[in-house]
């Protein structure tokens, strides 16, 4: 049978067993994978994958179920499954179905030459690339590896109460990983660029940038310990905000788990610090014109100014708190529970170039990457002890490398302290959420070191 028999005698049968209203929410795609190694195809991998969420009010309560077939075997099991679902769970929340509305944003991220690049021409890029860094320094040993991805995204979410909408994107992603020596002395470092048009990555731009940032960290040593003035390059401050991005969620807030709970309308960060939630966001890699409740999704100040506007809703947290939904209702996966997450989240960027702000700093240690966010970071407390390495900053420029250091403290604490942003906004790999920051000057940190 088709997808549209399919879904109706779906809801057909759901109706006929008791079950209120229903939802069918539908997410598949496919992902084509090359990795290139020394001229020679690494991992080579095209998938296609889709699946179905099915949830239904029965007697009260909303049940789950899922499947990756769509046939008549699947209509019974979808059904009883919700059925049994709801009957097992403990909970007071009251979730229900949406309707929907009239109009969503328009929101075009679908590049058919993106959706069916060949195989073959990703091969051949993946190894130009490779070619580049190889020549691009001496220090270049060998590659830890070149990729080029794309990945088609489809969601479509139908229900009883008359819904019927869907939204597909398509994506290109690039990474270069080179390894250098100098002496003895080994460093790594990649670099990744994402796009939905194939054309708009820059192969060369992406080698060269590796390279230099691998070689730039060649010959790193660590530092006397102390309290130093730290900036976040930005790679490293959106991952220090996406450890922590939970505390924005509503939901997190309900169970316990955010230090932001009833915290609308105070301070909590400082004033040069706006954090934005846009999941209409042009070319943002995490935008959708609906969560997956069917709301439609819009633009939020979640901080302005160093003021906490708003937690992240979905419908039913929104209506455990007495709040309007944000529009965040979000799915780990397609069989996932609807839960709570941002899209495309991000600190707002000032005018101040990185280098305009290097030069306010005058001296102190640039951070660019963190290890052990998992271990080490309480997303509770919001405390933090992470392996770190960097640059020193040397009268407002870029000095030697810095490594073997470990930087400890409180992530509420950096948010009050932030005495600048950069103009250098960037965003971290495509997901369902997607994390970013500028550069980020978070006043003094301790740091142990030698």
């Amino acid at each position: 049978m088709n997808r549209q028999e399919f879904l109706n005698k779906l809801f057909a049968a759901a109706a006929a067993a008791g079950i209120a209203e229903s939802e069918a929410y539908i997410a598949g795609g496919e992902n084509t994978s090359v990795e290139i190694l020394d001229g020679q195809i690494k991992e080579y991998s095209a998938a296609k994958s889709e699946g179905l969420c099915f949830r239904g009010v029965y007697e009260g309560r909303m049940g789950y179920a899922s499947t990756e077939e769509m046939d008549e075997d699947a209509i019974e099991m979808l059904v009883n499954g919700v059925r049994e679902n709801a009957a097992l769970l403990e909970t007071d929340d009251d979730e229900t179905i949406f309707e929907g509305v009239k109009e969503y944003a328009p929101l075009d991220q679908y590049c058919e030459e993106t959706a069916s690049m060949p195989a073959s021409e990703m091969i051949e890029r993946a190894k130009k690339m490779e070619e580049r860094a190889k020549a691009a320094d001496p220090h270049v040993q060998r590659m830890d590896g070149v990729s080029f991805d794309t990945l088609v995204r489809e969601k479509r979410i139908v229900n009883s109460r008359g819904l019927d909408i869907s939204y597909r994107s398509a994506l290109a992603a690039a990474s270069v990983a080179p390894i250098v020596a100098d002496n003895g002395r080994v460093n790594f470092d990649y670099e990744m660029r994402c796009a939905f048009r194939k054309d708009e990555i820059p192969d060369d731009e992406l080698a060269d940038r590796a390279v230099a940032k691998a070689v730039a960290g060649l010959n790193a040593e660590s530092v006397p310990s102390g309290s130093y003035r730290v900036v976040l390059r930005n790679d490293a401050a959106r991952t220090l905000l996406s450890t922590f991005a939970g505390v924005f969620s509503a939901e997190n807030a309900r169970k316990g788990l955010s230090l932001l709970k009833d915290r609308e309308g105070e301070r909590v960060a400082a004033e040069c610090v706006t954090i934005i939630d846009d999941p209409l966001l042009k070319d943002g890699f995490a935008s959708v014109p609906f969560d997956a409740e069917g709301v439609p999704t819009f633009t939020k100040t979640v901080v302005e100014k160093g003021v906490l506007k708003t937690l992240l809703h979905n419908r039913t947290t929104a209506k455990a708190m007495g709040k309007e939904t944000t529009g965040n209702a979000a799915k780990a996966g397609y069989a996932a529970p609807v839960r709570v997450a941002p899209t495309n989240f991000f600190i707002a960027p000032s005018q101040m170039s990185f280098d305009e702000l290097l030069e306010e700093v005058g001296n102190g240690l640039l951070i660019t990457s963190m290890m052990g966010m998992h271990s080490g970071a309480n997303q509770i407390s919001g405390d933090f002890s992470l392996g770190a390495k960097g640059f020193l900053i040397e009268n407002g420029r870029l000095g030697r490398p810095v490594e073997q250091i470990t930087i400890a403290s409180n992530f509420f604490d950096i948010l009050k302290n932030i005495r600048r942003t950069a103009s250098d906004l960037r965003f971290g790999y495509p997901g369902s959420t997607t994390i970013g920051s500028p550069a980020l000057d978070v006043g003094m940190i301790s740091v142990a070191g030698k």
